[in-house]
């Protein structure tokens, strides 16, 4: 038994080609494996473009006002840039919401080149690596440490993005070395922090550790 996918006709016989329309026909008892799940995202649709409109009107309104005082394109650069940095983090989150661990981490090696790009633009007074740096890390680290106390199932993920992370909140201790920070207690905030999960990790999840890395680099 087949049924026509045009005219929804049933017909019982071998034929692939439908006689009343001529459309190709499908057996009625096949059926998708891995069927299509259609996602509802109303809800979110309304706020979605409010975020959209909103942007698009504080872009207009700060170049008006710029332009009507002083006759030039300046402060309100600074203000579309910064836009365009929360779309940017808005739809990585957006992208990535299926894997939270994986969208958060990256949403914070992206704040991170952001402020160091925002940083360098406006004469580089060092917050980016006295204070982004150090305090995105160790924030990190804590909430997927948090995150791991409540959703056991995490457990894998939270080997690798703890390892991966903790590395990177190592960086604030070689800038250290060099002297290139001028803001010391952050970064010794992001160093213990990051040694203390390290230490963890390759004590008591070695063997986890190494699978992980194994597996998502091939080494």
């Amino acid at each position: 038994m087949s049924k026509c996918l045009r005219c929804k006709a049933t017909i019982e016989s071998s034929a692939k080609i439908c006689p009343l329309c001529n459309t190709p026909i499908i057996m009625e008892n096949t059926y998708d494996v891995f069927p299509k799940i259609d996602y509802n995202y109303k809800n979110h649709e309304l706020l979605y473009n409010v975020i959209k409109v909103c942007s698009i009107i504080a872009i207009v309104i700060c170049l008006f006002i710029n332009w009507t005082i002083s006759k030039k394109i300046s402060w309100s650069l600074f203000v579309i840039l910064g836009i365009i940095c929360f779309w940017l983090t808005l739809l990585t989150a957006l992208k990535g919401r299926k894997h939270f661990m994986k969208m958060l981490f990256t949403e914070i090696i992206l704040i991170i080149i952001l402020s160091c790009i925002w940083d360098y633009s406006t004469g580089f007074k060092m917050w980016s690596i006295n204070y982004c740096l150090p305090f995105l890390c160790s924030i990190y680290t804590m909430a997927i440490l948090i995150m791991r106390l409540f959703r056991k199932k995490l457990a894998k993920e939270f080997i690798f993005y703890a390892s991966i992370n903790s590395m990177i909140g190592l960086v604030p201790g070689i800038l250290l070395i060099f002297d290139k920070v001028t803001v010391y207690w952050p970064s010794y905030i992001s160093v213990i922090i990051s040694v203390i999960i390290l230490a963890f990790l390759f004590v008591f999840n070695k063997k986890q550790v190494k699978n992980e890395l194994e597996r998502r680099f091939h080494i």
